[in-house]
């Protein structure tokens, strides 16, 4: 009798606390697609997380092509995905017919192919030509994906490195010096008070290219060491919501140093010759940006022909070096190409690219806990920015005024890069979290652990002691509710 009124008693207060919740969920069911609906033969749809400027100059240098104009293909259309997750909705839905995907990086189109949504091309003259063109490693970077059967499923259409692009004038304005490894942006020396910032970083949720720097960080410094790092370069920085807007704030000396691949640096250089791009020493890796036919197309003989287009050293490959792409080439027979031989440039960043001894990357690993990796960083760096600059902050002023020794400094380091998740755990989260539910709650326990964090720290350094509870929120007062309901269960049967 007991154990109905417990159950009926937490019931009630599961009700009350989740009422409007569970009636914002219903609110969301997902609605039923619409009829399906073909796309037109001549059109090829394209998912994408290239910016407009690609797609503009490959539509139209593409549709004026004979490969286009001699197989029927009138019409590009593109289609934003921010994230794999929001690839995969467009890549599923039938009124969108999606054809190709289309730039994000390995990580991104390695968790499309795990979804099954990436088509194996089968196309033996397709594949003999692309061998043809592009190398199966650049760099010891992989530029391809075979399944397990040995079909080609992605392919790397250019190839970046990923370091950071300065603005000289900022640096010697402030008086600071010109970095060249990642650990130096986590140095006391790039923190700037009173509201100004030293570095700029891309929010991961809204950058791929930035998180890519991130997971190069954790794997060339280990899991530990690499997310203190990150916390003190979060803590020197602005935090911005995409790559552009993180690469446009070094170009406009807003910062002095903003995390870049290696064509915004190019491009930045363009537009503003105080800035440069800096490959850091013996940490970058090359990176291919890769292209896929989508399982469910409804034109894959015409995206093959999109394909060929792009491999080809006198079409697609030295499109990317246009101005305003400024990209290198997979493909190095490109520059010698009439356009190639023009873009001397691009070529010495090619070979100082390719020389350039990076870390040896894993790439498994690297899709394996993307998800927590983007999340974790997202609300223990820049949802909880204003708490860390602060910590940071003080810590920094007490060192100079001789408050605290640098003996103890290192020991608040230490404290402020604690990470509230293991190694093996973030495998095992990245997992869970495609359950929205449970992300919410991850994102929930990192961020309450992360202003808890700060909160210590600035009481360790004598301010006001005000302990961050976690916050009691539906997700975790219910598990909170099924936790003793399942301990007095347990104890009713012994």
């Amino acid at each position: 009798m007991k154990i109905k009124k417990i159950a009926l008693l937490i019931l009630l207060v599961s009700t009350l606390t989740f009422g409007s919740t569970i009636f914002m969920t219903e609110a969301k069911v997902k609605p039923i697609d619409p009829p399906e609906l073909k796309p037109d033969s001549g059109t090829l749809h394209i998912v994408t997380r290239h910016a407009s400027n690609i797609q503009t100059l490959f539509r139209d240098r593409f549709l004026a092509h004979p490969l286009a104009i001699n197989n029927g293909i009138t019409a590009l259309e593109f289609s934003a995905a921010g994230s794999a997750e929001g690839a995969k909705k467009l890549m599923e839905n039938p009124a969108k017919g999606i054809d190709i995907a289309w730039g994000g990086g390995p990580a991104v189109f390695n968790t499309l192919n795990d979804w099954g949504l990436l088509l194996p091309i089968d196309n033996i003259t397709l594949i003999n030509y692309i061998n043809s063109k592009v190398p199966d490693q650049i760099a010891g970077a992989d530029t391809k994906l075979n399944d397990s059967s040995g079909n080609l499923i992605w392919v790397a259409n250019a190839i970046s490195s990923f370091g950071f692009t300065v603005n000289h004038d900022f640096l010697t304005t402030h008086g600071l010096p010109v970095p060249h490894t990642w650990e130096e942006l986590a140095s006391p020396v790039y923190y700037i008070g009173a509201g100004a910032r030293a570095v700029s970083m891309g929010d991961p949720p809204g950058t791929t290219s930035n998180t890519r720097i991130y997971q190069i960080i954790l794997q060339a410094f280990g899991w530990e060491e690499g997310w203190s790092i990150l916390t003190r370069m979060g803590a020197n920085s602005g935090i911005y919501p995409g790559s552009v807007a993180t690469r446009q704030a070094v170009v406009d000396g807003n910062v002095g140093i903003a995390m870049t691949i290696d064509f915004y640096g190019t491009i930045a250089g363009s537009e503003n010759p105080d800035c440069e791009y800096i490959i850091p020493e013996g940490q970058s890796i090359v990176n291919g940006d890769p292209i896929a036919i989508s399982a469910n197309t409804d034109n894959k003989a015409k995206a093959e022909i999109f394909l060929q287009y792009l491999f080809d050293e006198n079409a697609g490959q030295t499109d990317w070096m246009r101005p305003g792409l400024e990209r290198l080439p997979v493909n190095e027979l490109a520059f010698n190409s009439t356009y190639g031989k023009t873009r001397t440039d691009i070529y010495a960043l090619y070979n100082d690219t390719l020389v350039n001894e990076g870390i040896d990357f894993n790439e498994t690993e690297a899709t394996a806990h993307l998800r927590a990796c983007i999340y974790y960083f997202h609300n223990t760096i820049s949802e909880s920015h204003t708490q860390l600059r602060e910590t940071w902050g003080e810590m920094i002023t007490q060192l100079g005024d001789g408050t605290i020794t640098q003996a103890r400094f290192d020991e608040l380091v230490d404290m402020l890069g604690a990470v509230g998740m293991t190694h093996e755990e973030s495998f095992t989260v990245t997992t869970e979290m495609q359950d929205t539910l449970k992300a919410s709650e991850y994102e929930e326990q990192w961020l309450a652990f992360a202003l808890q964090k700060y909160s210590n720290l600035i009481c360790e350094l004598g301010g006001v002691c005000e302990k961050t509870a976690f916050q009691l929120t539906p997700i975790l007062i219910s598990t909170i509710f099924i936790g003793i309901l399942t301990i007095i269960f347990r104890k009713r049967r012994k």
